[in-house]
């Protein structure tokens, strides 16, 4: 049975230092004398390890805290976000633009009976106006329409009539822009979902379902009335639709204009979405990867590496820096540098088990079987080889497990493993069972057997070298190549 955790318990171990330190004095703020009980409550649950709430009432034990501990927790957990919503308001242009806006009502009001406020009231408007362009927040600039409008209303201008009616018309074109984005951000969310459980749409309906949220961005052509939201949503699903149809070039074209749109954002207003833009950047590298642009790869890491600097996002940090990082070093055949890089995700592993989802723990043995493999540490191959075939039955990364039945055929070869010819076999039959036998998997099954049955070191070479040739030909006819073909083709080499 999976531990509920405790959500204050969960919320304050996520604080960084200067989240905690902030707290601090923003709870001080309202204290005449003594701490308030809900920072007593937070500096004794900061320093827990582990959630304990029967130690915490024994600490307290006999305090007023207790008589209402729920209430408290709640307190608790609301002045917390009403902290961090103060700490990061200047740095979120949409939070500061909502406090600007939360004004508005009560100056007007104060306006409609003091005639000379209405100035003040314009000047407020404008100045709005000005930030909510300038960082794109469309639904600022769509309220601000009616106020500006109220304002024109009061006035004792002649040219009113005309002026409400430009705003009219202005306020039209932003509804338009607004829609666009706002159905391009639904087709992403579905989009996304298919795309992070099936990336190269391997599976029919996930490929016809992506096909057809595709339908209307397809039909988007003048750039010109895309907001810079709506850019991102739109470069996205390009990029994916093009690289998922092989047309490789426009997909990376798309995914760096994607990148591009994030950096640009990042110098012009000095705030980024850090979780969006290293999620994007992930989406570049992989583009990179299908294109066979890895020049990239370490000016990215490097990039990601920038955006976390809190000791408390560590794990976070490894996991991606890890993840990509030995993608890297596979993809461009540096296997030394690889096989250094998984002893170090070897000694942080339960760490990282607890930041990453099944299927990422299948692709990190996956690759850390091929690194040591490769490099010649096929015992340490095998141990993680094991943890693939051995892992619990799960629906998700169930193909990575599929995978490595042919990737275990090599591994086991080179151990020198007395059974394998058995492990052929089986390997053959659960691909058949699984309906997974095609023709790469075949051509490899094929040469294993003839390669267990063959004892002369010539003969063996001989076999090496028709099988290298085969595994050649069938990469240049099948566009994309299969999974553990590049890996074989490395083998085969160096057997040759």
């Amino acid at each position: 049975m999976v531990a509920v955790k405790d959500k204050l318990f969960v919320l304050v171990k996520s604080l960084t230092k200067a989240e905690k330190a902030h707290f601090s004095k923003y709870a001080r703020l309202s204290a005449v004398r003594e701490k308030p009980d809900y920072l007593r409550l937070f500096e004794y649950i900061d320093k827990q390890d582990d959630y304990d709430e029967e130690a915490l009432k024994v600490h307290f034990e006999g305090e007023k805290l207790l008589l209402h501990f729920s209430r408290k927790k709640n307190q608790l957990i609301t002045k917390i976000t009403e902290s961090l919503g103060v700490l990061y308001e200047a740095r979120m242009p949409e939070t500061d633009l909502r406090r600007q806006m939360n004004q508005l009502p009560v100056l007007y009001k104060k306006a409609t009976h003091e005639k000379t406020l209405l100035k003040e009231l314009e000047v407020r408007i404008r100045a709005i106006k000005k930030m909510a362009e300038k960082h794109e927040q469309l639904h600022i600039l769509m309220e601000l329409f009616d106020w500006e409008k109220r304002v024109l209303v009061t006035q004792d201008k002649k040219t009113k009539q005309q002026e409400i009616q430009e705003l009219i018309a202005e306020q039209e074109r932003l509804r338009h822009i607004l829609n666009v984005e706002l159905n391009l951000r639904n087709i992403y969310s579905e989009a996304y979902l298919i795309v992070i459980k099936d990336i190269n749409l391997e599976i029919p309906a996930n490929r016809e379902n992506f096909e057809k949220l595709m339908t209307y961005p397809l039909t988007i052509n003048e750039m010109d009335d895309l907001s810079g939201k709506a850019k991102k949503y739109f470069y996205f699903l390009k990029s994916t639709y093009h690289r998922t149809r092989q047309d490789l070039d426009l997909a990376y074209k798309y995914a760096r204009l994607l990148v591009d749109i994030f950096e640009r954002e990042e110098k012009q207003q000095g705030f980024v979405n850090t979780v969006d833009y290293k999620n994007q950047l992930c989406h570049y590298m992989l583009t990179c990867s299908h294109v066979g642009k890895f020049e990239d790869y370490p000016k990215i890491i490097a990039k990601i590496r920038k955006m976390y600097s809190a000791k408390e996002e560590d794990v976070l940090l490894l996991n991606t820096m890890s993840f990509l990082g030995l993608k890297y070093y596979l993809n461009t055949y540096k296997f030394d540098e690889a096989a250094q890089l998984a002893d170090d995700i070897d000694r942080h592993w339960e760490a990282l088990l607890k930041v990453t989802r099944k299927r990422r723990q299948l692709a990190y043995c996956y690759n850390i079987s091929v690194a040591y493999w490769l490099s010649g540490s096929v015992e340490k191959a095998v141990t993680w080889l094991s943890r693939i075939l051995n892992f619990e039955d799960v629906q998700e990364g169930h193909r990575i497990i599929l995978f490595a039945r042919i990737l275990q055929l090599p591994i086991y070869y080179d151990f020198g493993d007395e059974n394998l010819d058995n492990r052929i076999e089986s390997t053959r039959r659960v691909l058949a069972k699984h309906k997974q036998l095609g023709g790469f998997e075949a051509l490899v099954i094929k040469f294993f057997r003839k390669l267990v049955r063959t004892y002369e070191k010539d003969k063996k070479k001989v076999l090496f070298q028709k099988f290298h040739a085969r595994l050649t030909t069938f990469k240049a006819e099948n566009t994309p190549a299969p999974h553990g073909l590049d890996e074989l083709l490395v083998w085969s080499e160096q057997h040759i």
